[in-house]
């Protein structure tokens, strides 16, 4: 990545970390000042039923998942800069050996994080993330529904990136490695295992870990609308892209936004899949057009 770039990035995802912990901490401050229950938390509910309580445990998960993401950026930042004039040296293409292990990472950290927030906890994950709380049919209408949103607000964040983040005519080499790999690669087999997790394991994950956990245990200890925004802003700086960060950020806003009027995990993982697979099938069919 160009250095300039991950040092945008990276000051981006600083900004964020810090605005989390001091929303965290300044709400916890008004709780105590307007004499609000802070230690005997309410609970938190995906749908009529029995809530789920969303405690401490849950915060620090939280928190301790926001310092890994955190953690990559800086990673990233420092790697590119270490050595700048190496950074057009880096590599630009994943193998498939690369893809199947990110995505088999990426799996087990879901998995581990699915398990903490409920199963080891003794509690329903379909209560916990939205499972299966809605019929098939509702889910497609409000994913449909969901997407005239979606591009409706990528389109307005790409002319916005345009206009505040542009550097300059676009280069291949810019690409994120995934979109590369697409577009020069010949490789059947690498092909099917990224549309696979472009298409089921990344929405499928990050939104059990976005939309259905980050997002209502800081909205429990904060603000729904201070939840949104942080972990939208959270959800756009790990892809470590900055031409697509402000739509990847109202992306976000619009997929946790159509959680909450669903109360379904289910509708935000289609929306996802749906905005992948387009993008995909694009790079695949025009890649002249990328």
């Amino acid at each position: 990545m160009d250095p300039i770039k991950a040092k945008i990035i990276f000051e981006i995802s600083t900004l964020c970390l810090v605005g989390i912990i001091v929303g965290l901490f300044a709400f916890f401050l008004h709780r105590i000042i307007t004499k609000k229950n802070v230690i005997g938390f309410n609970n938190f509910s995906i749908k009529s039923g029995p809530a789920i309580r969303i405690d401490i445990f849950d915060l620090i998960i939280v928190v301790t998942i926001i310092l890994f993401f955190y953690a990559n950026v800086a990673v990233l930042y420092f790697a590119t800069n270490l050595d700048p004039s190496e950074s057009s040296k880096a590599k630009t293409e994943l193998s498939l050996n690369e893809t199947l292990l990110s995505s088999g990472i990426f799996l087990i950290v879901g998995a581990v994080i699915f398990s903490l927030a409920s199963i080891s906890r003794g509690r329903n994950p379909r209560q916990v993330f939205g499972l299966r709380q809605r019929s098939l049919s509702y889910v497609i209408k409000m994913g449909a529904l969901g997407m005239i949103a979606v591009y409706a607000s990528v389109f307005i964040g790409s002319i916005l990136s345009n206009i505040l983040l542009s550097t300059g005519e676009p280069k291949k080499e810019d690409l994120q490695e995934i979109v590369q790999t697409l577009i020069t690669n010949d490789d059947l087999s690498l092909k099917i295992a990224i549309v696979i997790s472009a298409i089921v394991f990344a929405p499928l994950v990050e939104e059990i870990i976005f939309r259905g956990y980050i997002y209502p245990v800081l909205k429990r200890f904060t603000h729904p609308a201070f939840s949104c925004a942080m972990t939208s802003l959270l959800f756009a700086v790990i892809h470590t892209n900055i031409e697509g960060l402000i739509p990847l950020f109202l992306l976000a806003i619009i997929l946790t936004i159509f959680y909450e009027k669903s109360k379904s995990i289910w509708v935000p993982i289609l929306m996802h899949s749906i905005f992948n697979g387009v993008n995909t099938f694009f790079i695949l069919m025009l890649p002249d057009a990328i």
